[in-house]
């Protein structure tokens, strides 16, 4: 846990806690006995770190790789297909929070940090708007398979170490972060549909995002952690 104290040190306006904290269990858990060793080579192999967020929803290498699919799905997802992805690059800042109909299951090939919120702390005004000081940070070792609750705002993980980026497998349920077929009218909480079963909403500093039609609603400060040297 020594990174996790140099972290903290350095970030002491995020109060990151260790996924094991007793908090965490807000927004998700921490899942024992899923053996996702295969899938994390497989990552470490073929990824080559960028300098931006770079997310695939389906990863044919990962699925037909088949160990950690065949458990996710028959242990975890009730026997309902899902989807194998990567998530990776370099990301520092809130920027935005999204959920799903489905809760998402991740592992992390690297050590990294999540910003969470909860369904709950959404504001259902005439626009949707929730506060970044509602946001929990916590550090998540390498090795660690996760679980966010469908109810969990989250978003791209943050890197704590400028050399190593983050990197972490995505399992969803199918279709989940596609194109949608068309964009509902922006009424209420059809107004946060970015993607297939994929409610966003950001911070206006992420102008890429608002830009692209996703709803501005993040209100306060735009979190930002500062990585290890």
């Amino acid at each position: 846990m020594e990174r996790l104290e140099a972290l903290r040190e350095i970030n002491p306006h995020l109060d990151i806690r260790p996924v094991a904290d007793p908090s965490f269990a807000a927004f998700g858990r921490v899942l024992a006995g899923v053996d996702a060793s295969r899938e994390a080579a497989i990552a470490r192999e073929k990824i080559r770190m960028s300098p931006d967020v770079v997310y695939d929803a389906s990863v044919p290498a990962l699925e037909e790789a088949g160990v950690l699919r065949t458990c996710l799905e028959r242990d975890h997802y009730g026997q309902m297909p899902i989807q194998l992805g990567w998530c990776y690059g370099h990301n520092l800042r809130l920027d935005g929070l999204e959920y799903h109909k489905g809760n998402e299951i991740d592992v992390a090939v690297t050590d990294c940090a999540v910003m969470l919120a909860q369904f709950q702390d959404i504001h259902w005004e005439e626009r949707a708007w929730i506060d970044s000081g509602r946001v929990r940070s916590f550090f998540i070792p390498a090795g660690t398979v996760f679980e966010f609750y469908s109810w969990g705002l989250h978003f791209a993980p943050l890197h704590i170490s400028e050399r190593e980026g983050f990197c972490i497998l995505v399992a969803l349920p199918a279709g989940t972060n596609f194109s949608l077929d068309a964009r509902p009218e922006p009424v209420g909480e059809a107004a946060l549909l970015f993607a297939r079963n994929k409610w966003l909403i950001v911070h206006p500093e992420a102008q890429a995002l608002v830009k692209d039609g996703a709803c501005a609603g993040i209100r306060g400060e735009n979190l930002k952690l500062k990585p290890l040297p």
